[in-house]
């Protein structure tokens, strides 16, 4: 929460980083600003009070966690392209997640091979309304470390530079998500299954 409480501090930790890189490698920097700038600064940007309180208990156990944007075929687009699609179900009171075709596929995910919860951004359906991109964080692996049930993610191989990082594809086939999954700061599920939003006039991922 540096991020947002002691800006300095989050700071100077970047810029002691950058001095070293070259010694370091760059996979270290990169792990850096995935765990802090976008993993969990996506959730102190987007996030209720539950899922702030996850970052505490992740900081104490050592968890690791990605930031699943870019989709295979959206090329320079990243971000503006988004087919992994996120359903919710109404009768099983959870959210459905689904890869549709290999080019919908989360690719280049920097620390996704290893990591143990994932910030995904999904294009949310709710009672066959398109509502458009939401950030959700999710459980990537269980207490064993093993991936949870129809997750499927491969390295994406050796690079020119930058070895000391890894990097996932990530494919998502019918995946359960909770409902408190949904980083629900501006919109949320109520307990009647329909979609709010909780600040009128702001999408969330405009503010993501």
């Amino acid at each position: 929460t540096d991020l947002r409480d002691n800006p300095d501090r989050f700071f100077a930790a970047h810029r002691t980083i950058a001095e070293r890189s070259t010694e370091m490698g760059p996979g270290f920097f990169i792990r850096f600003t995935v765990q802090y700038n976008l993993f969990a600064g996506t959730i102190l940007g987007l996030g209720g009070d539950e899922q702030l309180k996850m970052l505490e208990t992740m900081q104490k156990k050592g968890h690791l966690g990605c930031f699943a944007l870019t989709e295979k075929f959206a090329g320079v687009n990243s971000g503006l392209v988004v087919n992994t699609d996120i359903e919710w179900d109404n009768e099983k009171k959870v959210f459905i997640m689904n890869t549709k075709d290999s080019s919908a596929r989360k690719n280049w995910i920097s620390q996704g091979f290893v990591a143990d919860k994932a910030v995904v951004v999904a294009n949310l359906k709710v009672q066959d309304r398109d509502v458009g991109p939401h950030a959700f964080v999710m459980d990537f692996r269980n207490e064993s470390g093993d991936l949870v049930d129809n997750v499927m993610i491969d390295d994406m191989g050796t690079k020119t530079v930058g070895n000391d990082l890894d990097n996932a594809w990530i494919h998502f086939d019918n995946v359960e998500v909770p409902r408190s999954a949904m980083l629900n700061r501006y919109a949320n599920i109520d307990e009647d299954g329909q979609y709010v939003l909780n600040v009128p006039g702001i999408r969330p991922f405009d503010v993501s």
